[in-house]
């Protein structure tokens, strides 16, 4: 299993130098925006390394629907 990183890392490899500010990246964390999901670890906010950030449609709420907005639907 990959070890886990700090949300500012994550940020930094995925956005470079156009990173959000950390307040918003714990905001993505908090409400769910991350996936697979970050944990919290006292103050500090960890993502796994291949952590993609997932958009929240107006119309689909749910984590099921969201992952399959950005991965597809698997075959039947």
């Amino acid at each position: 299993m990959a070890r886990w990183i700090k949300l500012e890392t994550w940020a930094h490899t995925q956005y470079g130098d156009d990173a959000p500010d950390p307040r918003t990246l714990r905001r993505w964390a908090r409400e769910g925006h991350l996936y697979p999901p970050a944990e919290q670890h006292g103050k500090c906010w960890y993502v796994s390394p291949d952590a993609k950030y997932l958009a929240h449609n107006s119309g689909s709420s749910s984590i099921l629907d969201r992952m399959r907005a950005t991965y597809g639907t698997a075959p039947a």
